[in-house]
């Protein structure tokens, strides 16, 4: 038996959908009255103040202010100049002399202490690319 089948009667939802489409509701007319009245008003004030008169000029933001914007606002853009400049110190500087600075800043002995190791050395890499050992 499907549903076709079944008695439609029977079926509690149908009967609640069904006494709800029979049962369309009309608007009292004091409603329509209020909306009528309320779009004349509309009207009036569209024919005396005209059809842009309504419309808010919303000042135009100028380039740096956009961007700004886009990016997230100051402090993003602090973070990225600040990363920026790091990277270009460090790329002119060499890796090899970071080492230094960081004794500089650390002290005399911190890169004893510190130390570096070569966990990957450059004669490896190739190896390692090649699929040989080296």
């Amino acid at each position: 038996m499907t549903m076709g089948d079944k008695d439609k009667t029977h079926d509690p939802l149908e009967v609640f959908f069904g006494a709800a489409r029979a049962a369309t509701p009309e608007p009292s007319p004091a409603l329509l009255a209020r909306v009528l009245a309320d779009a004349d008003a509309a009207m009036q004030r569209h024919r005396q103040t005209g059809p842009h008169a309504a419309v808010a000029r919303v000042p135009r933001r100028g380039g740096l202010a956009a961007l700004l914007a886009v990016l997230g606002g100051w402090r993003t853009v602090g973070g990225l100049v600040t990363a920026t400049l790091a990277g270009l110190w460090i790329g002119f500087a060499g890796s090899d002399r970071l080492s230094d600075v960081a004794a500089g800043y650390l002290g005399g002995g911190a890169v004893e202490v510190l130390g570096t190791v070569d966990l990957l050395p450059g004669d490896d890499v190739f190896a390692l690319a090649m699929g040989t050992e080296g």
